[in-house]
């Protein structure tokens, strides 16, 4: 039972940590696309 409980919260714990790191990164992948977007805006206007 100990062991279940430990393996528990390594789990919620790395959830905890990773989740703000992965919302980070799918934010700065959307600005990518965006500024790539903008960027081949540019030459036609």
């Amino acid at each position: 039972m100990k062991t279940v409980s430990i393996f528990i919260l390594l789990i919620y714990w790395s959830i905890m940590i990773f989740a703000p790191v992965m919302s980070k990164d799918v934010k700065f992948g959307r600005a990518k696309i965006n500024q790539t977007k903008i960027v081949e805006a540019k030459p036609r206007s």
